[in-house]
């Protein structure tokens, strides 16, 4: 096993220069920046579905969070179509495996970064060696895909069924989970579950040293004590990720305590944030935790500066599952909590008066419960009232089309780009497809991470 030892971070002022001159312009950094849920994306970051999704065996399906294996060509095609449409409305579609590989070019940061997912994964020195002789492209594509055992070892290996030196990180897909982008900086997750621990730690070294972003250096990273893997390798940690967390406004921020993310997360995450951002209150909603439910944007997602997306029994005021909320003030020396009915009524207290348009349509009990459960209330905002959510979610689109939709598949988007303003001057609900990406049980807001979104 890889030697347990200390490891520290590299200091990036006394790094060598990149191997491939990746120093940027003033023009091409990105500074993040999104201040709600809806302003109109600029730059955004996906993950195209690779071998990883590819290498997941049906005896893994438990450990790596999946109900079921993807049929990978399938899943590609779906998520390709989405990018096409994020792309009529992003100056920008980047992938976080591309941003890695870029990040990695630096020989010092490269080094690193081996160290800590050996560390993290406790690979043997064997692995860590292989990994430490694969160029920044290859180790990008080994961090996220796995690392199979080599045929003469497998009929050696003690569990043969789990055929693999490094696991694959299938739930990469969902970028919103790992790392949050809130104002200028971004929210390190800390992930529930053993099969997503990687994942931070990916997130911050394509975050803190791409030549474009380098939130290390610019001191962006507001929130990441929990992502060592020190404490990753552990289990019953505070936890949180980004699926549970809603940035309303500069001001505003909603957190699901659900399955995935813990009140203590909450709790530090209040500290760390309430003297370095302009975040003044924290809605924490206390979820049921159940796999239905698993975050906050799976049941609730803001859709317009006054619609949201939601799924009734959880926000209608006669919801027979109706979810309390806590409200914490995050203004003055110490934090104080307050409890409140339901979200709806504490965003129309800070000022977020939003119309719930209902996830499988008003008044249908099994419609609303089938099309949650596939996602029909985790719908993106490419822009104020211009959204994307899966296009099997039929009754949530009729829903939608009486709110004042225009309701138009992807498909015939992409064939007429100008038929439809996509700058938020009219609602458009695009429709794309996701039969197979359904199954991995994530929409569009899970798939999406923006990074830079127009002030409203």
């Amino acid at each position: 096993m890889f030697e347990e030892r200390p490891t520290t971070e590299i200091d990036l002022k006394a790094a060598p220069a990149p191997l491939v001159d990746l120093r940027p312009t003033s023009r091409n950094m990105i500074d993040l920046d999104v201040r709600s849920e809806i302003g109109r994306i600029r730059t955004v970051m996906i993950h195209h579905p690779g071998a990883e999704v590819d290498r997941m065996v049906p005896t893994m399906m438990d450990e790596l969070l999946f109900d079921d294996i993807l049929y990978g060509d399938r899943a590609r095609e779906e998520h390709d179509k989405y990018r096409q449409v994020l792309s009529l409305v992003a100056d920008e579609v980047l992938d976080i495996q591309d941003i890695l590989a870029e990040s990695l070019e630096d020989g010092q940061v490269r080094e690193s970064f081996v160290e800590m997912l050996s560390f993290l994964e406790q690979l043997s020195f064997e692995t860590a060696a292989f990994l430490r002789s694969l160029d920044a492209k290859q180790l990008a594509k080994a961090a996220i895909s796995g690392l199979e055992l080599p045929l003469h070892q497998v009929e050696h290996h003690p569990s043969p069924t789990v055929p693999f030196l490094l696991n694959p990180l299938p739930n990469m897909l969902f970028m919103r989970d790992p790392l949050v982008v809130m104002g200028d900086g971004a929210l390190l997750g800390s992930m529930a579950r053993m099969a997503r621990r990687r994942e931070p730690l990916i997130m911050k070294y394509a975050y803190a040293y791409h030549p474009r972003l380098r939130l290390k250096e610019r001191n962006r990273f507001y929130f990441d004590d929990l992502s060592i893997p020190a404490f990753r390798r552990r289990m019953n940690l505070p936890s949180i990720e980004g699926g549970d967390v809603l940035v309303l406004s500069d001001k505003v921020l909603a957190i699901g305590v659900s399955e995935r993310t813990t009140e203590a997360a909450v709790e530090l995450l209040a500290q760390a944030i309430k003297d370095r951002t302009s975040i003044e209150t924290i809605l924490m909603v206390l979820m049921p935790r159940q796999r239905a439910a698993m975050h906050l944007d799976t049941v609730f997602t803001q859709i317009s500066a006054t619609e949201c997306l939601a799924y009734p029994p959880m926000f209608m005021p006669d919801g027979v599952e109706l979810l309390p909320v806590v409200k914490k003030d995050l203004r003055g020396g110490q934090i104080r909590s307050t409890y409140k009915e339901s979200l709806l009524s504490a965003l129309k207290d800070e000022g977020i008066d939003l119309e719930p348009v209902c996830c499988g349509g008003k008044g249908d009990r099994i419609s609303q419960q089938r099309e949650q459960w596939t996602d029909g209330a985790n719908a993106f905002a490419m822009a104020p009232g211009v959204i994307a959510i899966y296009e099997r979610n039929l009754r949530t689109a009729d829903e939608l089309s009486a709110h004042g939709y225009a309701v138009v598949h992807a498909d015939d988007l992409l064939a007429k780009p100008t038929k439809y303003r996509l700058d938020g001057s009219e609602k458009v609900a695009v429709l794309i497809p996701g039969m197979e990406l359904s199954r991995a049980r994530g929409g569009a807001r899970c798939m999406t991470m923006p990074l830079v979104r127009d002030a409203l």
